[in-house]
């Protein structure tokens, strides 16, 4: 779960509120946790001269209390901020004082985190002398202990998204650095294949509108460089199962240019598409994303990515299996339109986006006659509803609304429906209702 910029706001307002009401008191020792948590809250945002100032202040008061544990607890944090912003030396010197600090409290949770964020950064500098020396033994320490929850979950010493920490433990797991246990962790992340990770997830909303996210960051409009770079992604998104020779994508992304133009073409725009998911990745080494077999392209089956198309067909699945409101309303969460609204006339988009509205259609459709089974008939006709704007000829929803009409002990509703239904069906097909809706208004008339 990622920190987000609401969540930080909030939470400076909040330690702000307390550092003038500890002044009112003043009881100065009460300002010690709330410029921690300002330290915290603007040093993750990358505001590392007024993080600074907070723990400066925080130290400085926890030293005249003789608070060398809460003074330790500042250190990693300030230290922490300096590594997300990449200033490695400095970020050290915080984090070795905080280890010692917590060395002389006899508190060996808050020197594994220390050490963590060290680990983050000698990885990030490619360190790795340091970290065979240092992070087996991290991990001895987790497993013993039971700070696996470091590496997998967001902590006030850990990190603000826990995926920061994840090529560590698949460096680990390949080195055999307590492989096993870095495997388990792995596995509780849903990672345990992954052959490489760029330090954050990939989050990409299909449905509706486009938008691509690493980590927190989405990645702007203008950051694709260029338009056949996004569209290359949405391509391997669109045929995630169905792996593309590069000559088949040339005909889907050019197709009136020659081979040798197109293939020129694809070169530079897939370079281009590497640079914008993995900003950091080494020129020539693997994608963690994108897997290339000789000619043929295709994202990466274990890859880190989560996708709402993907998530959509998994709840929709599930909840036609087993009746599941719960799931089938997930799926209608995540379908806020169109696949791919932005490529509404791309051929290769087309199958995938008939694909999934359908899926929402029967989705929509069990979820109505639960509804209506469950006595939700508010919810279900506002469903209904739904699903007419989204297909105004699927004459299930027809039925179903009239039959919450008759529920809810609407008549006029009910008749105007099934006019609706009448006059619809006819002017968009040159067809009368079905029998069963015909029989279905007649019984609810006569009831």
């Amino acid at each position: 779960m990622l920190a987000s910029e609401n969540n930080y706001t909030l939470a400076r307002t909040q330690f702000e509120k307390t550092i003038e009401i500890s002044r009112t008191l003043n009881v100065s020792r009460l300002l010690v946790e709330a410029n921690w948590g300002l330290c915290r809250a603007t040093g993750y945002q990358g505001d590392l001269t007024l993080a600074q100032s907070h723990a400066q202040q925080a130290i400085e008061i926890a030293n005249q209390a003789g608070d060398e544990w809460i003074a330790s607890l500042t250190r990693v944090t300030m230290g922490a901020s300096l590594m997300l912003a990449s200033r490695y030396e400095a970020a050290e010197e915080w984090l070795n004082r905080a280890v010692l600090g917590f060395q002389e409290c006899s508190d060996p949770f808050g020197q594994t985190a220390a050490r963590l964020w060290l680990c983050y950064g000698w990885h990030k500098q490619k360190h790795n002398e340091r970290l065979e020396r240092v992070l087996p033994e991290l991990l001895a320490a987790c497993r013993e202990n039971d700070y696996g929850f470091l590496f997998t979950t967001p902590s006030l010493l850990g990190a603000p998204d826990e995926r920061i920490f994840t090529p560590l433990l698949v460096l680990a797991r390949d080195q055999n650095w307590e492989g096993a246990y870095a495997l388990r962790l792995l596995e509780s992340l849903g990672l345990a294949w992954a052959q490489s990770h760029p330090g954050f997830r990939l989050t990409v909303e299909t449905l509706g509108n486009f938008q691509v996210k690493r980590g927190s960051e989405v990645i702007p409009s203008n950051g694709w460089r260029r338009e056949k770079s996004r569209q290359l992604f949405q391509l391997l998104i669109t045929y995630r199962h169905s792996p593309l020779d590069r000559d088949q994508i040339c005909e889907h992304l050019w197709p009136e240019a020659d081979l040798a133009t197109a293939q020129r073409n694809f070169k530079i725009t897939l370079n281009t598409l590497y640079q914008v998911l993995e900003p950091e990745r080494d020129s020539g080494s693997d994608s963690a994303f994108i897997m290339r077999d000789g000619t043929t392209y295709t994202l990466r089956l274990h890859t880190d990515l989560w996708l709402d198309s993907e998530q959509l067909a998994r709840a929709t699945r599930e909840g036609l299996k087993t009746n599941s409101a719960a799931q089938l309303e997930t799926a209608m969460n995540l379908y806020r339109g169109d696949y791919l609204p932005d490529s509404l006339y791309e051929t290769w988009a087309a199958e995938e986006r008939e694909r999934i509205s359908a899926m929402f259609l029967e989705a929509a459709d069990k979820l109505c006659e639960l509804y209506i089974q469950n006595g939700k008939y508010t919810e279900a006709i506002e469903l209904c509803q739904r699903v007419l704007a989204k297909d105004n000829c699927w004459e299930r929803a027809y039925r179903h609304l009239m039959t919450a009409y008759n529920y809810v002990g609407d008549r006029g509703q009910l008749a105007r429906t099934y006019q609706r239904c009448l006059q619809t069906l006819q002017d968009e097909l040159d067809v009368s209702p079905s029998q069963e809706t015909q029989e279905l208004y007649k019984k609810l008339v006569r009831s």
